[in-house]
């Protein structure tokens, strides 16, 4: 079995924990207010939540949409995220984002992937899935760690201070699979590194970049990217 699922299924009790029903202080302080500003009015729209973890997203989503369909690849997780639903118009679904999607071409008004991609060994089967799913003038918008964010820890690696947060590390420019104390600092996850423009790029391939938004939690150093695309 794929060890990036399963590493979610092993922590899934900690991460519902975690999150609660309205997601955590990084969600709702740091991307919430940015997802706001790039989604759409969602009236009538049937939204995909490419990664929906323990469902949170939902309780703010769908009341605002027609249609939410929430997939996962953790049966653990989507178990969670049903139970905590407590909205008719939400549908659950395990899918490997690594994999074909189940939905008609043009499906789709918004696709949204919050804290997702960087666990996924390739984001070549996504972007293309999400350009297929999409309606024209559907929009696609991610959240993810930013990819410099491990940056300032580096630094101190290579003056002889390295910071435990990180436990593999490496130049930016290094890609590849690596490991890190998360969850509250309460789990050790693996990740797959990337630069900027990697995900850009790659997206850019089947949709068109609209604007991207990078946040901090100190104002010194960036925590989250954002990135807003168009059919």
């Amino acid at each position: 079995m794929n060890s990036d699922i399963t590493q979610w299924d092993k922590y899934a009790s900690l991460y519902n924990k975690g999150k609660g029903e309205s997601g955590d202080e990084l969600h709702n302080d740091l991307i919430q207010p940015t997802l706001e500003k790039f989604l759409p009015d969602l009236d009538g729209k049937k939204i995909l939540d490419a990664g929906c973890g323990n469902g949170f997203l939902e309780k703010w989503l769908s009341p605002k949409a027609d249609l939410v369909v929430a997939v996962d690849s953790s049966d653990d997780l989507l178990d969670y995220a049903r139970n905590n639903s407590k909205h008719k118009n939400v549908i659950f679904n395990k899918s490997d984002l690594t994999q074909e999607l189940p939905f008609d071409k043009q499906s789709f008004d918004v696709v949204v992937s919050v804290m997702v991609l960087q666990y996924l060994p390739e984001i070549k089967t996504l972007a293309s899935e999400a350009g297929r799913i999409l309606k024209e003038g559907g929009v696609f918008i991610f959240a993810i760690d930013h990819p410099a964010h491990a940056l300032y820890l580096r630094a101190q690696e290579l003056v002889g201070k390295k910071n435990d947060k990180f436990i593999d590390s490496g130049s930016y420019f290094d890609r590849g699979l690596r490991k890190k104390h998360s969850l509250w600092n309460k789990a050790i996850l693996q990740y797959y590194h990337r630069t900027i423009s990697d995900y850009i790029n790659e997206f850019s391939k089947y949709l068109k970049l609209d604007y991207l938004e990078e946040v901090s939690d100190d104002g010194e150093t960036p925590r989250i990217l954002l990135a807003k695309f168009s059919k």
